[in-house]
């Protein structure tokens, strides 16, 4: 469809014409910033986000987590911290986020009123996140953005990824929803993650949604590991049709929304470690270790 163009004696008219005039140019600009919003998100989700890795013994070491919920009252950051000292202890260096860093707002019916009393606005989360997430010299967070997050963008059209990778360099956005990480060894060789915030509610098999987003991937598009965050839970299948499948777990414990409908929080995180195949060996090993967090004692 042909774009009608708008020269500069056409603007000085709109211009000239009053409000009416202002709120038509008011209108264009918007619908180019949300096109342009839209063709960055398509980018990065299209083109994989590349990251160099240290390896050892063509191993690569990683931290997998997701669903922080920043700005709840039923946040986490404690074990969110004791989670990336230990990863710092490791020499570990990159961490993926499968979505949801912040807690956003309205995101169902009365979860306003289950967000911290510092964490009611977006400056204040984003605020929260600068401050609260760990930072550590050298570690890079690489995170796409679940429901929660978009839950501003669809409140007032802002892209919350941006805006928190403003506050934290440490922290890269790759995509909303989903994205594709490839890590990079020195050598050359690479592992492909491919990081994913879904929808709708947990099944009964715990197991089961992990499996039919491994199905539902074509042959030729198929990661070496799948990393679903959303539903709170923590599992490894470690070679379902050839793709490691991982449930990232949480930091965020089981708000008065997930005690409803009897869904369980798994609070914690995995370290991930891949040793990567020869191009010339059909098999690659891959082993994740979740590193959990009991509920703290009442009154501590």
């Amino acid at each position: 469809m042909a774009r009608k163009e708008i020269n500069l004696g056409e603007l000085a008219d709109l211009i000239a014409s009053g409000p009416a005039g202002r709120e038509k140019i008011e209108k264009q600009a918007q619908a180019i910033t949300e096109l342009q919003e839209a063709l960055m998100l398509i980018v990065k989700r299209v083109r994989p986000y590349e990251v160099p890795v240290r390896t050892e013994k063509n191993t690569i070491r990683f931290g997998l987590i997701g669903d922080l919920h920043i700005g709840s009252l039923y946040q986490r950051t404690d074990a969110l911290k004791a989670f990336y000292d230990g990863l710092a202890a490791q020499g570990i260096d990159t961490v993926l986020c499968a979505g949801d860093v912040i807690d956003g707002w309205k995101v169902y019916r009365g979860q306003e009123f289950e967000l911290h009393p510092h964490g009611r606005s977006w400056p204040e989360q984003r605020t929260m996140f600068a401050e609260m997430v760990p930072k550590i010299d050298g570690m890079t967070t690489i995170f796409i953005t679940g429901n929660h997050d978009a839950s501003y963008k669809n409140l007032i059209g802002m892209v919350v990824g941006d805006e928190l990778q403003q506050k934290r360099p440490d922290w890269k956005f790759v995509g909303q929803d989903v994205a594709e990480v490839v890590l990079k060894a020195e050598n050359g060789q690479k592992l492909r993650v491919r990081l994913m915030h879904p929808g709708g509610g947990t099944a009964y098999a715990i197991s089961y949604k992990l499996q039919k987003f491994i199905e539902s991937i074509p042959g030729g598009e198929k990661p070496d590991i799948l990393a679903v965050g959303h539903y709170h839970k923590a599992e490894y299948l470690p070679a379902y049709r050839n793709v490691a499948g991982f449930q990232t777990g949480c930091f965020q414990s089981q708000t008065p929304f997930m005690a409803r409908l009897g869904s369980q929080a798994m609070v914690g995180g995995w370290v991930v470690e891949a040793t990567l195949a020869p191009k010339a060996a059909l098999t690659q090993r891959i082993k994740g270790e979740f590193i959990s967090f009991m509920e703290p004692e009442a009154g501590k």
